[in-house]
């Protein structure tokens, strides 16, 4: 017969495994829903990851009946690039894995806030190249999707 420590010493594993494994789809599904907004937006979605940011525990009303219950709240964090040269965060909240936003942070669109332009050298081929250099920098393309 089981002690009452190992029988709860079993249900607190069984309990961490379903959280991990909740967390691990929740995951999945963030970043699934993040690359189709990107793609919905025309934006990159970069590194083609997500990573959680924080997650609590909230009550929830029930659309459909107005019962409230118990569910888990989750922000992602990930980036989106508008242009290929730059590099943006964003973040997409879950509710229970019912979308609730995405919040793209652009912090300024003003062009006081772009990124510099380096003008390209026109010297010779002989001469050394300057790390600063743009004119080394390989433009990135996405790959088509099939």
């Amino acid at each position: 017969m089981l002690s009452t420590q190992t029988l709860i010493l079993f249900g607190a594993l069984g309990a961490a495994a379903m959280l991990t494994w909740n967390n691990w789809r929740a995951r999945e599904h963030a970043e699934r829903l993040a690359r189709e907004t990107c793609k919905r937006m025309g934006l990159q979605f970069l590194d083609d990851s997500v990573g959680m940011k924080s997650w609590r525990i909230v009550r929830d009303a029930d659309p459909r009946t107005g019962l409230r219950h118990w569910a888990i709240r989750r922000i992602f964090q990930f980036e989106f690039s508008r242009q290929g040269a730059d590099r943006w965060p964003a973040e997409l909240i879950l509710l229970s894995g019912r979308l609730l936003g995405v919040e793209f942070n652009l912090v300024s669109d003003s062009p006081a806030a772009a990124p510099p332009v380096v003008p390209r050298q026109t010297g010779s081929q002989d001469a050394p190249t300057n790390p600063g250099d743009a004119s080394n920098v390989i433009p990135f393309k996405k790959p088509p999707q099939p």
